[in-house]
C-alpha cells in the first residue's frame, strides 16, 4: 500500500484531504481509482489507514478508516552527525541514512572539509537535502519524513553534545538517589 505524508490540518471530520504534488503522484502516475486504499502519516507518530473517496482538480478527500502508531520506525532515535563530503554525495548519503532509519541528519563543517558553504549556499543546500529526505523516507515507507538540519560547526555540535551529556548524567543521579533512598 502506498504511504503520503500529510499536515494535522488536512484532517476534519474523519477525512483527510491530500493536496499538492501528491495529487499528480496518485491520479496521473498510480493511476488510483475511488475506493483504493493509502497509508497517510502525520509525520510524527500516527498513521492513518485511508480509503479514497472524493476527487477534484486539485485535492483529493481520503476516508479514514483505521488510525494507528507508528509500527516503520526503530524504537531508539538516531542522529547522524555527517561531515561536508565533495560534489553531490551527500545527497546519496542522506538517502541512504534515511532508509537505514536516521531519523536527523546534521551536515557538519569540519575544520578541514574542502566544500565550504556561506549562509545563503547551506540554506539551500539544506532545502534541497530535505526535499530528498522527504523522497527517501516515501521510498522506504517510512512513518516520519527525517529533518535535515542546518550546517552545523564541528565545535557547535560538540557543544551541543556536551549539554545532552550533562542532562543525561544529572538526570541518572536522581534516579540513583530514587533507587537508593527506598
Amino acid at each position: 500500500m502506498y504511504r503520503f505524508f500529510i499536515k494535522e490540518e488536512q484532517i476534519h471530520d474523519g477525512m483527510i484531504e491530500i493536496m499538492g504534488s501528491d495529487v499528480n503522484h496518485i491520479k496521473n502516475v498510480l493511476r488510483m481509482k475511488t475506493g483504493d486504499k493509502v497509508y497517510l502519516s502525520n509525520g510524527s507518530d500516527l498513521e492513518y489507514e485511508c480509503s479514497l473517496s472524493e476527487w477534484t482538480q486539485d485535492s483529493i478527500l481520503a476516508k479514514i478508516e483505521d488510525v494507528h502508531g507508528m509500527e516503520t520506525e526503530l524504537p531508539a532515535k538516531i542522529t547522524l552527525y555527517q561531515g561536508l563530503p565533495k560534489g553531490d554525495k551527500m545527497e546519496m548519503i542522506i538517502q541512504k541514512a534515511i532508509e537505514l532509519g536516521v531519523t536527523e541528519i546534521v551536515p557538519t563543517a569540519m575544520k578541514r572539509c574542502v566544500v565550504k558553504l556561506d549562509a545563503k549556499k547551506a540554506a539551500k543546500k539544506v532545502s534541497r537535502w530535505n526535499t530528498i529526505a522527504l523522497s527517501a523516507a516515501k521510498q522506504a515507507k517510512r512513518g516520519i519524513i527525517p529533518e535535515v538540519r542546518e550546517v552545523r560547526s564541528f565545535k557547535e555540535i560538540l557543544e551541543e553534545v556536551l549539554v545532552h551529556l550533562r542532562t543525561m548524567r544529572d538526570t541518572w543521579k536522581e534516579v540513583m538517589k530514587l533507587a537508593h533512598s527506598k
